[in-house]
């Protein structure tokens, strides 16, 4: 009988790999490993490019930011956005290119000068000025800006400093904004500077004058008192350098070493020298205090309005002779800028403040108070490091334990209102309703209720 033959090929029980399916298996795995980094390589660029967008941002945040900081941001933003605005840039003539850069410069120097408020309004007027030459697409633009400028400022300003850069011309137009806006912080700092100076100087007069030595022999006390008041004194000093719980059990040692350097009987006359150092060198800053109050107490009426700007003026120098409701001049206005005492007089004539004038005027007087703050704050310290070197009682010397910041009085309770109905509680409970309040306290007095 014949064999039949197998038609296809003998399996002898072993399997071969078929080199295109291993092939094809290593190609997705290859591939699937070089997708992975690929992803993990771009999430990292998009990450640092995030980054140096955020600190390029960062950047413009900080007093000074210059031209080359909006330039290298623009370098950083997609090329469409800054490549727009030069195209745009391009296809007007000089005249209109001058007049363009001219109002975005004046948008940023209002919004670099800390005057959003000015700034909107010159948006304003240029969201007008479009609309009435046609260009209904660019004022809708700029309105999307004026927008963004009442809610975010700083993206605003960020935007026009972008746009400017962009512009043949707009690197000068930023540097002469940043300029003014140095110049300008420089000028607000500086009473707050000076002041700090003061401070230091102040705490320097009086380790000098009342120097162990020199303070010993004057309230007589023995050459190893003087000995004992110097160390106390270094223990002090070191620790005010000290922070936290090492300040704490340093000044606790400190004060253990000064502990009866001064006798009981003597410590009165020492303490009162002390709490007269301390008011005559914190007079200005009481001075500041009792006026910002003043400034709180104001309320937004005409005669408030000027209450507030006079006592603004108090607060940046206490020793002008301005008096309340006469014109200043220069020579009684002291050292307050003219700009101030000329708004003064405006309102001494009849004008009254805007609402964000007043706010303005609020916030910088609680600027001027913090700083003062912090200078009887250093005065304060240390009188105190010095007065404990010799073992005295600080509670005898200050007036208060710190000090507190004036706060605006309380709202008055509100009147009732004419022909409202008034409410009164009887003796036993029921509540009655009277349609005056004569009526309501004729009851009151009549039933004995106070």
């Amino acid at each position: 009988m014949a064999l039949a033959l197998p038609s296809g090929p003998i399996n002898y029980g072993i399997d071969v790999p078929d080199p295109s399916q291993s092939f094809l298996q290593a190609f997705k795995t290859g591939t699937a490993i070089t997708e992975t980094r690929m992803a993990q390589e771009e999430a990292q660029r998009k990450a640092e490019q995030q980054k140096q967008i955020t600190q390029a941002f960062a950047r413009l945040r900080q007093p000074g930011a210059t031209a080359k900081d909006y330039a290298d941001l623009a370098m950083m933003l997609p090329e469409t956005q800054a490549k727009a605005v030069r195209e745009s840039f391009s296809m007007i003539n000089a005249d209109q290119q001058q007049n363009a850069l001219s109002q975005a410069g004046q948008v940023f120097s209002a919004f670099k000068s800390g005057k959003p408020e000015i700034a909107i309004g010159l948006i304003d007027r240029q969201i007008e000025a479009k609309r009435n030459s046609g260009d209904e697409s660019g004022a809708k633009f700029l309105e999307t800006w004026r927008d963004v400028a009442k809610e975010n400022p700083k993206a605003a300003e960020d935007y026009f400093g972008f746009t400017i850069s962009q512009m043949p011309g707009g690197d000068k137009v930023i540097e002469g904004a940043v300029k003014l806006e140095t110049d300008r912080r420089a000028a607000q700092l500086q009473p707050f500077k000076l002041r700090q100076e003061t401070a230091d100087a102040i705490v320097k007069e009086a380790q000098a004058k009342f120097a162990p030595d020199k303070f010993g022999l004057e309230i007589d006390l023995t050459k190893s008192q003087i000995e004992q008041a110097k160390a106390a004194r270094r223990a002090q000093d070191a620790a005010a350098a000290k922070s936290g719980a090492e300040a704490a059990r340093a000044r606790a040692d400190a004060d253990q070493m000064a502990a009866g350097i001064i006798p009981v009987e003597k410590r009165p006359e020492a303490e009162s020298k002390f709490r007269k150092e301390y008011s005559d060198q914190t007079k200005g800053y009481q001075e500041v205090k009792s006026a910002y109050g003043r400034v709180l107490a104001s309320d937004q009426t005409a005669a408030g309005d000027i209450a507030l700007i006079f006592n603004y003026m108090k607060m940046l120098d206490p020793g002008s002779v301005v008096r309340e409701g006469e014109f200043a001049t220069a020579q009684n206005a002291g050292g307050i800028d003219a700009k101030v005492y000329n708004l003064y007089n405006q309102l001494v004539s009849g004008e009254r403040l805007k609402p964000e004038q007043r706010e303005m005027f609020t916030k910088q007087a609680e600027r001027l108070y913090g700083q003062a703050q912090t200078q009887e704050a250093t005065v304060r310290s240390g009188i105190e490091r010095i007065a404990k070197g010799y073992g005295l009682n600080t509670a005898n010397i200050f007036y208060t334990p710190t000090e507190v910041a004036p706060t605006a009085p309380a709202a008055a309770p509100a009147a009732p209102t004419p022909g409202a109905p008034i409410s009164v509680t009887a003796p036993n409970g029921q509540v009655l309703t009277f349609p005056t309040q004569q009526a309501a306290d004729a009851f009151k007095k009549a039933a004995g209720i106070r």
